[in-house]
C-alpha cells in the first residue's frame, strides 16, 4: 500500500512539474507583453523624497532639507510653492538642486531660499535626467520676518546705576530660577544674548558689549553722563536651533556722573 501511495505521489508531482514546464515553455515574451500592457513605455518610476524638513535659517529665509533614498535615477530635486492665485500653473518653483551622485545611498540635500514672511504649502519632487517626475511630497513651512521680529521683546533690566566714578552697572532680570526641587532652571531657553551699543566718553567712538543670557549684571566703562545707549536681544528660533533672530533696538539712558 505504501508503494501505491508513493507511486501516486510521484505521478502527481510529475504531472505538476510538467504543467509548470509547459507554462514556462510558452513564448517567453508573454510576461513582457503583459507588463507592457499595464505599464506603458512612457511611464518611469522615480522615487519621491523620503521626507522633507524645513528649517528657519534667518530673516525671510528657510532651508529645505530633502532626504532621498539610493535610487540611481535621481538627477534633480525641485521645490515649488503652491500658489492658488496662478491660473496657468498652481506650482511656482522656488528652488532646484542638481544631484550628481557618486554614492548610491540615502543622502540629505539642502537648499536655502529667500521668501516672503508667512506660512505656505510647498511641493517637493524628484526628476531623472529625462525630466520624469516623482510623486510630490507635500510639506508646510513658515518663513519668519518683520512681524516675527516685531514680537521679540528685548531682555528686561531692573536697575541701572553708578558703579564707580567711570563705570555704570546694569542689573538684568535673571534668566535663571529655582524650582520646587531647589534646582536651577533656565527661564527662557530661547534667549541667547544681548548686545549693548553706546558712545565712548573719551574719544566718541562706538563701543559694543555682549551680554550672555546667563549674566545677571553688566559693568559698562567709559560712558557719557546721561548719555543714551541701545541694545538688542538675540533669540533662537527653537531650543535646538543654530539660528538666531535679533530684536528691534531698545533705547536707555545712563545715570548722571557725580
Amino acid at each position: 500500500m505504501i508503494n501505491n501511495i508513493k507511486n501516486k505521489f510521484i505521478k502527481i508531482f510529475a504531472i505538476s512539474t510538467a504543467g509548470v514546464s509547459v507554462f514556462f515553455s510558452c513564448d517567453n515574451t508573454d510576461l513582457t507583453e503583459t507588463y507592457n500592457e499595464y505599464i506603458p513605455e512612457a511611464v518611469v518610476s522615480v522615487a519621491k523624497p523620503d521626507s522633507v524638513a524645513i528649517v528657519q535659517t534667518g530673516y525671510n529665509k528657510i532651508a529645505f532639507q530633502v532626504f532621498v533614498n539610493a535610487d540611481p535615477k535621481i538627477n534633480k530635486i525641485v521645490i515649488a510653492l503652491f500658489d492658488d492665485d496662478l491660473t496657468d500653473d498652481d506650482d511656482k518653483q522656488v528652488a532646484s538642486i542638481d544631484v550628481n551622485r557618486t554614492l548610491f545611498a540615502p543622502e540629505i540635500y539642502e537648499a536655502e531660499v529667500e521668501l516672503e514672511e508667512g506660512g505656505a504649502e510647498y511641493f517637493v519632487h524628484i526628476e531623472d535626467e529625462y525630466g520624469n517626475e516623482s510623486i510630490k511630497y507635500d510639506v508646510f513651512g513658515t518663513v519668519l520676518g518683520a512681524s516675527y521680529v516685531e514680537g521679540l521683546a528685548p531682555r528686561l533690566y531692573s536697575d541701572i546705576r553708578l558703579y564707580s566714578e567711570t563705570e555704570t552697572i546694569i542689573t538684568w532680570e535673571s534668566n535663571r530660577t529655582i524650582n520646587d526641587d531647589d534646582e536651577e532652571e533656565v527661564v527662557n531657553p530661547l534667549l541667547v544674548k544681548s548686545v549693548i551699543t553706546y558712545t565712548s566718553s573719551e574719544d566718541g567712538t562706538e563701543l559694543t558689549i555682549e551680554v550672555d543670557e546667563s549674566e545677571d549684571s553688566t559693568i559698562i566703562p567709559d560712558f557719557i553722563s546721561e548719555g543714551t545707549f541701545t541694545y538688542t536681544t538675540f533669540y533662537k528660533v527653537s531650543a535646538n536651533s543654530d539660528y538666531t533672530f535679533e530684536s528691534n533696538p531698545t533705547e536707555g539712558t545712563f545715570p548722571t556722573k557725580i
